[in-house]
């Protein structure tokens, strides 16, 4: 079982070398876009965090927040997103983050439908896609069936391992680690993803 944190501008500047020599952390999922009222911009810390885990050889994977109910929206998301990952690595997955109550708006279908399409082109890139949202809106705003070929991060804070198929679960937003200040996000994966992407050359510079 492997542990991996997610982390935005809201912990506040982290000391990683302290995070690396707890030995508690297996890997980070940096967010990497956030929104302002549906607008999308580069979080304020992902180049700060970037740096420093790659320093540390910390793995790293990256998530971004999606507010997008139309193409033309996704596609400024996805477009801004390879700005700030032109030229970094990644070890773990590239996560589109879906749970903003504005995706509300669309059907279960046409939101999984967009957001597979985001999926794709992250595939395209020659990243590892994943999908992250939380149980009641798996349940209730998507169609899982649409997005079964991509790993789901799963949200759930009830205690008990979510019985949905899933590649990463997210336990808690109250955990503690030593050199953050404050709450994390902690998640449990049984893959190892560091491993996965190498073999399949998913690991390689963004272009």
């Amino acid at each position: 079982m492997f542990t991996v944190l997610d982390v935005s501008r809201w912990q506040g500047r982290i000391d990683w070398d302290t995070v690396k020599a707890s030995g508690r952390v297996h890997g980070v999922m940096l967010r990497a876009l956030g929104s302002r009222s549906g607008t999308p911009y580069i979080d304020p810390m992902f180049e700060t965090n970037y740096s420093a885990c790659t320093r540390l050889g910390i793995p790293v994977g990256i998530y971004y927040y999606s507010c997008a109910v139309t193409a033309p929206q996704r596609d400024a998301e996805l477009a801004l997103l390879h700005d700030a990952l032109r030229g970094k690595r990644l070890q773990l997955p590239a996560a589109i983050d879906v749970e903003d109550a504005r995706l509300r708006a669309l059907t279960p279908d046409a939101l999984s439908a967009l957001v597979a399409g985001a999926a794709r082109q992250l595939e395209h890139w020659g990243l590892y896609a994943m999908v992250y949202t939380y149980t009641h809106f798996a349940d209730t705003a998507l169609h899982m069936d649409t997005l079964a070929p991509f790993d789901l991060w799963l949200a759930d804070y009830r205690g008990k391992r979510p019985a949905r198929r899933h590649g990463m679960w997210q336990y808690t937003s109250s955990g503690r680690v030593p050199g953050i200040s404050g709450p994390v996000d902690l998640n449990r994966t049984e893959k190892d993803y560091p491993a996965l992407l190498h073999r399949a050359g998913l690991d390689c510079t963004i272009l």
